[in-house]
């Protein structure tokens, strides 16, 4: 008999191969075969088999015996545990219908265990839909619902309270970022309400005097419960196709998610009527999420969880919805982060993005169109002047309705072409009280004009005068521009002293008591020379109009005292002003009437007179105290 051939199975878990010592017997079963009904893998295998560990197995293989039939009893394997069954066919006959083994080196290479490779995890991909939730989920806790309300009419704004939305940018800081129309330019108290219905008050931080977008500021220390995440800002992501989530308080649902997916990106900025505030010089974007009223302030979001837009306003005959871009939007964080003042410059001039067909119309001519063109290929147009307002720098430059902007130059900059809002204002916003030159096309006539940058911050007001329950201030930029009127004058925002019987406030006090006013201050100082109670003239002119009205006002120091309001950062101040005194005048004496006889109906006429009332309060008196009153 052939001595017993051991064969090795490699096993890669990282354990060396234990040789096995051959059994005296070369049917003496090591272990049971996977095949054999015995095997382990489907029954317990005979405790005396157990002569190896599932991890080191060693198969002895005996040698065939020649010319012995294998199914003789004499051949049987005297030491088995186990009841053998015959073979129902020779082994010859076996051979025609199972083929034969292989030879033992192609069942079993030995390997060394660290050839083997480790098994690969593979991490399923998430569908759009779950990569969504896990955004959402992580966005939401940087979204706040914002209560607010207006105490006085100021600039476009009018008294009243409402709801919007804000995101937050700046966790560590406390900063959040919403609408300019929210963040509000007149006094106002704010407060944030966070996804577990924990508040915290607000503080307008900056607002721009131009653009829908403003910032609040909340003190981070008075949080206490609430998990806050940050939203990253990304305005490099917004583009055509784009898939997006607005999530805010829409309708005052304190959180809705509308899913939409970005189809313009150079529309021009919605229109919301002659007194209210408009956005202008800037691109907008459009998509149709259907948003609503308390969604101003909502982050438009990624697939990443990243606001690539703002959402600003929405159209009342069809779904679509205006989100403003954020590129001065991050400009204007990164300073305020710094502690840095907010630069903005102007020209008083409205610019308006013009495809290339329109400016063939305006006379642009063929070769510089086709010299944009390839200078840009994606570009669609050039910018173009809209509108100039009277004696601003544009109006005094020489700068007329039509003009196709082409090149701006400028020392710092150098010189740029230009062909959209953003590398214009880039150079605007940082040259402010300086000089830039700008190169037009007045149908085919190149003209190239040099302007002053003047300070965006300087025609916006910051103060107003309460008296009489009237608020004036200085007229706005924003007004100006509604009304194509040269940006002076004192506004009157709340008529209050000057039209008791309403509210309007569509028109600029030109004169008072025969002094001209041109300025806050020079009203300041000719109302607190006025007596309380005097009657005085005052001319007005109505925003929009040509020609001044005369009209008589009373005076009112007592029931209303006379107030300043000054605007340092986020904060109004209030001082109280003071008439001065007023020397007495000098009484005339009234000549002694002569002794006529008068007919009856003149002495009645003479103890005639016409009264008029006014209530400075209203006061709800019932009907029976009313009529008690009377008596």
């Amino acid at each position: 008999m052939e001595t017993p051939v051991t064969y090795f199975i490699p096993i890669p878990n990282g354990h060396k191969t234990k040789e096995m010592v051959n059994s005296p017997s070369v049917f003496t079963p090591i272990s049971a075969s996977p095949s054999d009904p015995r095997s382990g893998a489907n029954t317990p295998s005979h405790p005396r088999t157990r002569s190896a560990s599932s991890s080191n197995i060693a198969v002895s293989t005996p040698p065939i015996l020649p010319n012995h039939n294998m199914t003789s009893p004499a051949f049987l394997p005297a030491t088995t545990d186990f009841t053998v069954r015959r073979s129902a066919v020779p082994i010859s006959d076996r051979n025609s219908y199972f083929p034969p083994a292989p030879p033992p080196e192609l069942l079993f290479q030995k390997h060394h265990p660290s050839s083997y490779q480790q098994p690969v995890v593979v991490e399923r991909q998430l569908s759009t839909a779950e990569r969504w939730n896990i955004t959402l989920e992580r966005a939401i806790k940087g979204i706040v619902s914002i209560k607010a309300t207006t105490l006085r009419s100021f600039d476009t704004e009018s008294a009243g309270s409402y709801t919007a939305t804000g995101f937050i940018v700046d966790r560590t800081r406390g900063i959040i970022l919403s609408n300019r129309h929210v963040v509000n330019p007149s006094p106002t108290t704010s407060t944030a309400v966070f996804g577990n219905y924990e508040e915290v008050t607000l503080e307008p931080v900056y607002y721009d005097p131009v653009h829908d977008f403003g910032f609040f500021k909340y003190d981070p220390t008075k949080i206490k419960f609430a998990e806050i995440e940050e939203i990253e800002l990304y305005p490099q992501g917004a583009k055509v196709g784009l898939d997006i989530k607005v999530c805010g308080n829409d309708a005052g649902e304190k959180l809705s998610i509308l899913g939409s997916t970005l189809a313009r990106l150079d529309r021009a900025a919605p229109h919301y009527g002659e007194d209210s505030y408009n956005d202008f010089n800037t691109f907008y974007y459009q998509a149709a999420s259907g948003t609503s009223g308390g969604s101003s302030g909502s982050p438009v979001l990624d697939i990443y969880g990243r606001a690539v837009a703002l959402n600003a306003g929405g159209s009342k005959k069809s779904a679509s919805s205006f989100y403003l871009p954020l590129d001065r939007v991050v400009r204007a964080l990164k300073l305020i982060q710094q502690g840095k003042p907010v630069p903005r410059g102007t020209l008083q001039t409205e610019f308006g993005h013009s495809s290339y067909d329109e400016l063939k119309r305006l006379g642009l001519p063929q070769d510089v169109e086709k010299e944009c063109r390839e200078r840009n290929k994606d570009s669609t147009g050039l910018l173009s002047i809209s509108g100039i307002l009277p004696e601003g720098p544009g109006c005094e430059a020489g700068f007329e309705v039509g003009d196709m902007l082409l090149e701006c130059h400028q020392e710092k900059f150098g010189r740029r072409f230009i062909d959209n809002f953003y590398s214009l204002w880039e150079i605007i916003d940082e040259c402010v009280g300086e000089e830039i030159e700008l190169t037009f096309y007045r149908g085919k006539e190149r003209k190239v004009f040099t302007v002053m940058v003047q300070d965006l911050h300087s025609i916006t007001p910051s103060a107003f005068l309460e008296i009489g329950e009237a608020v004036v201030h200085p007229l706005s930029y924003q007004l100006a521009r509604s009304h194509h009127m040269p940006c002076k004058g004192l506004f009157v925002a709340t008529s209050g002293m000057f039209n008791w019987s309403n509210t309007t406030r569509n028109f600029l006090v030109t004169q008072l008591d025969g002094k001209d006013i041109d300025s806050l201050q020079s009203f300041v100082d000719v109302v607190l020379s006025i007596k309380d109670g005097k009657r005085v003239g005052f001319r007005y002119l109505n925003l929009g109009g040509w020609d001044e009205e005369f009209g008589i006002v009373e005076i009112d120091h007592h029931f209303f005292p006379t107030a300043l309001f000054t605007r340092h950062g986020g904060v109004w101040d209030r001082q109280i002003l003071l008439p001065r005194p007023v020397t007495p005048e000098s009484t005339r004496k009234m000549s002694r009437e002569l002794n006529t006889t008068e007919s009856w109906s003149e002495k009645l006429r003479k103890n005639l007179v016409m009264i008029q009332c006014r209530l400075p309060f209203s006061i709800n008196v019932s009907p029976l105290l009313y009529a008690i009153s009377l008596f």
